[in-house]
């Protein structure tokens, strides 16, 4: 079954499909500008993930009317919709808002509380905009702002909350794959850093359903040790 996330083909279904593209991108924080690392860039439609290096950057295949999530530890997530305009750009300037800063925590109970805290505050934030009579809608610009939750425009009402409701969950898994397999945890099991640790991260990413059935530390530090020796593995 496809995913819900799909939505935004059911009134493109008579446009020519367009080419795929790889396009360049930063990530950067909202308020201080400063590059954000190691943030989730995926692409909706198509399930592919890729990370940020030190200085934010990524790059991504994308098409005409795909979605870009954009999601990192302590931030609001973000999305956008993928244009013309947007393909036709030297680099994508993306922003995320942070929510709180300096997560120290490198236990998997220190980070899932973490976790629930920024989950709260942005789920409250999502319920704001759709009990206030503002469902979140297609953007086509980032600018930081806060959640945006990218839905089809064209649908009722009581269909764009679902379908917005849906992209919230899709974007909190991503959200808490980067919690629970967060830079400072993977870099301590590891003792990767620099590009090694974004190269790491980026290949041997966890899977949601994994993480959440293999709560406990020890799950963490094996799965990281198994990952490990894959990862050494294709390199030689």
């Amino acid at each position: 079954m496809k995913y819900v996330l799909s939505i935004l083909f059911c009134f493109v279904c008579l446009a020519v499909s367009a080419q795929k593209k790889k396009i360049w991108g930063v990530v950067l924080d909202s308020v201080t500008h400063a590059p954000v690392e190691l943030a989730s860039i995926t692409n909706l439609d198509k399930r592919t993930t890729t990370v940020s290096n030190e200085k934010g950057g990524f790059s991504i295949d994308v098409a005409n009317n795909q979605i870009l999530s954009v999601a990192s530890v302590n931030y609001y997530f973000d999305t956008l919709h993928i244009t013309d305009n947007i393909l036709a750009l030297d680099t994508l300037v993306m922003y995320l808002k942070p929510i709180s800063r300096n997560l120290k925590e490198v236990t998997v109970t220190q980070i899932v509380n973490r976790y629930r805290y920024d989950s709260l505050q942005r789920r409250n934030s999502f319920l704001q905009d759709v009990g206030g009579n503002k469902i979140p809608t297609l953007s086509k610009a980032n600018s930081g702002a806060g959640i945006g939750i990218s839905i089809d425009r064209f649908s009722r009402r009581e269909k764009q909350k679902r379908k917005a409701f849906d992209m919230f969950d899709a974007m909190e898994k991503e959200q808490y794959i980067n919690y629970r397999f967060s830079p400072q945890l993977v870099s301590e099991y590891t003792a990767l850093k620099g590009d090694a640790l974004i190269d790491f991260m980026q290949k041997q990413r966890p899977d949601y359903n994994w993480l959440r059935a293999h709560p406990q530390e020890e799950d963490m530090k094996y799965y990281i040790n198994e990952q490990l020796k894959i990862y050494y593995k294709r390199s030689n």
